[in-house]
């Protein structure tokens, strides 16, 4: 009887906490640098990392060339067993792009022929294998069109809205299965981006949130309750318009200098960058229009966190920065536990039903 007991008292808790598990809000990540999936230990390294910190997305920056008269993807080799490898540890690949006058009028035939490039390679990935989709970070703001101000600037938002409207064209037309993401700064809800376009007359994100499967606001702040407050117009209008899992706010480890360093978790204690996680997490669990939450970026997240590598070529990292004796091994107990359930929880969302639910947004 006592036997029984312990048993149901067993299941029980795996019970609850696999209901822990599904209702926690994942992260995700961008990761820029091609050195990270061209070695097979480089490969190891960031997916054990994603297991690990709960990573269940990642956007990598993939490079393209012209060959001759098309456009080919860098390194598709690797590429391809990245995106493979990241598929059995449930972690979803966006193929990232982004130049500041990407979206320009003059480069939209190149930038479109470049993301033909992305589905042409997508087609030869092996069989039940995809990119989940394609992201664009691309900064217009950044230019001297934009600083100009006026009707340069205007042409500039213009053409970015158009670009967008072609991708989707050309997703739907081919690739229907890729989601389109883009990265945006939160302060384009401000009411001097209003603009007329596609018949309507909105904010500048407002049409963005409308031809896209998700957003990534770059929500770059130390505060839970700040990083709130400035998505909180964009989650308002996701809801307002039926788009689940269109939204993920996100959160900076990169090295600022100068008066924006405070916008970075850099040299802040990582106590603090896992309590803001925390309270994040906490309180956007449930939301059907949050996705996840971004971290930029994985280069930066594993000197801030403190990884290094395992020389001994058993597993990718050792716990960040160990203490000798007890929390040593609390420590690598608490990575086994979190790798076990990362493990034998399901994917953080199925692009099938996104798809579905979405309907004819794109």
């Amino acid at each position: 009887m006592i036997h029984y007991l312990l048993i149901m008292l067993l299941v029980l808790q795996i019970t609850v906490c696999k209901g822990e598990e599904k209702s926690q809000l994942g992260l995700g990540m961008w990761a820029w640098s091609q050195s990270t999936f061209t070695a097979d230990a480089a490969r190891k390294d960031m997916l054990d990392f994603c297991i690990r910190e709960g990573v269940r997305h990642i956007d990598q920056h993939v490079s393209i060339r012209k060959q001759q008269e098309s456009y080919r993807i860098q390194n598709a080799e690797a590429l391809s067993e990245f995106i493979a490898d990241a598929a059995k540890r449930n972690i979803s690949v966006n193929a990232l792009r982004g130049e500041k006058d990407m979206f320009f009028e003059v480069n939209h035939n190149r930038a479109a022929r470049q993301l033909q490039a992305i589905v042409e390679f997508d087609r030869q990935l092996p069989e039940k294998v995809h990119l989940a989709g394609v992201k664009y970070d691309v900064e217009p703001y950044l230019t001297i069109q934009w600083k100009a101000g006026g009707e340069q600037r205007r042409k500039v938002i213009r053409d970015y809205l158009v670009f967008l409207k072609k991708a989707n064209e050309l997703l739907d037309k081919q690739a229907s299965h890729l989601e389109l993401s883009v990265d945006v700064p939160f302060w384009w809800d401000k009411p001097e981006f209003v603009i007329p376009f596609n018949g309507s007359n909105k904010l500048l994100i407002h049409h963005i949130q409308d031809m896209t499967d998700w957003i990534a606001i770059m929500s770059y702040r130390r505060e839970s309750t700040d990083v709130l407050t400035i998505v909180k117009a964009e989650l308002t209008y996701a809801e307002q318009m039926h788009r689940p899992a269109s939204l993920c706010p996100a959160v900076n480890t990169i090295e600022i200098k100068g008066k924006e360093h405070w916008t970075s978790f850099w040299g802040a204690p990582t106590e603090k960058f896992r309590k803001t996680l925390a309270e994040l997490r906490q309180e956007l669990t449930g939301n059907p229009a949050v996705r996840f939450i971004m971290l930029h970026h994985y280069e930066s997240l594993v000197e801030y966190l403190g990884y290094t590598a395992d020389k001994s070529g058993a597993g990718c990292c050792e716990w960040p920065r160990p203490v000798p004796g007890v929390h040593s091994m609390l420590g690598r107990i608490a990575g086994d536990w979190n790798r076990v359930k990362t493990r034998g929880a399901g994917p953080l969302f199925r692009r099938t039903a996104v798809l579905t639910e979405k309907g004819s947004s794109r």
